[in-house]
């Protein structure tokens, strides 16, 4: 490769994330790209596809949220045989950035180099009173100040960039299991047909409150766990499947969309 190459900066990367959508005109990607691109460093990237080009440039050079989320589910979720990835699960207050949903709940809630920590000791309050466990996705160079704002129990992923660009995970310490879940932000969480289908709650009232309040009165929190997490893989499991059987041709910033709208990716990267 010509030292002549002016490669990508941080600023640049940025800018193509922030004008970057799936199902955006291939002409008008393209238009971005040659302004905010060097065309020395385009022509490197001869025979690839438009959307090849913006998923090679800001991942290596805009490690953002959705590229460390997108490289930890390839290298780590995807390697699990039988439970449900669940995206952005709004829980309490916050946001669950992934979930992984088996015979065991787990919360990850991703840090970037690019996020600030303030609201991260909530969070992970609130994961803590739905999910059995736990974790951090975090940069190895932010390992001290992640420790210094969770508890000893939430456990953590490191995440390091190599030189060429590549993701490397690696588990910095387990989470240890939480036994002080709040069955009723359970609850909260789920829809009001999933009382009457999982729960067999035989009532005709349709106010969630008090549908919440039957389930206590008719099962231990063991059993709501329990159920809780069963309905949870059930409702995300089409589109678990649908990202894992396709997600060898699908771009990782679009791992989120394809997750979410499940169309065939010859459809879109035409």
């Amino acid at each position: 490769m010509s030292s002549s190459v002016l490669y990508p900066s941080f600023k640049d990367a940025q800018q193509l994330y922030a004008q970057y959508s799936t199902l955006e005109n291939i002409s008008v990607l393209s238009n971005h790209l040659k302004k905010n691109i060097d065309d020395s460093f385009l022509s490197t990237m001869n025979g690839q596809n438009i959307h090849a080009i913006y998923n090679n440039i800001i991942l290596r050079y805009y490690p953002n949220e959705i590229c460390i989320k997108a490289n930890f589910i390839k290298q780590v979720l995807m390697k699990g045989k039988s439970h449900v990835t669940i995206f952005e699960l709004p829980v309490g207050s916050s946001r669950a950035d992934l979930c992984k949903i088996n015979g065991t709940s787990v919360a990850y809630e991703i840090k970037t180099d690019l996020d600030n920590f303030n609201r991260l000791e909530k969070q992970v309050e609130d994961y803590y009173k739905i999910f059995d466990e736990v974790y951090i996705i975090c940069s190895e160079t932010n390992i001290n100040n992640i420790i210094s704002v969770i508890p000893q129990r939430c456990g953590i992923y490191t995440y390091k960039q190599t030189k060429s660009g590549r993701y490397i995970f690696k588990i910095y310490r387990s989470a240890e299991k939480n036994f002080q879940i709040d069955t009723t932000k359970q609850l909260q969480i789920l829809r009001k047909a999933e009382f009457y289908q999982f729960f067999k709650i035989r009532t005709n009232i349709s106010n969630k409150k008090d549908l919440i309040e039957i389930t206590k009165q008719m099962y231990d929190d063991e059993f709501i766990n329990r159920i809780f997490k069963q309905i949870l893989k059930k409702r995300f499991e089409t589109q678990w499947t649908f990202l894992k059987q396709n997600h060898e041709n699908i771009y990782e910033i679009d791992y989120q969309w394809f997750y979410k709208n499940q169309i065939e990716p010859s459809r879109i990267y035409k």
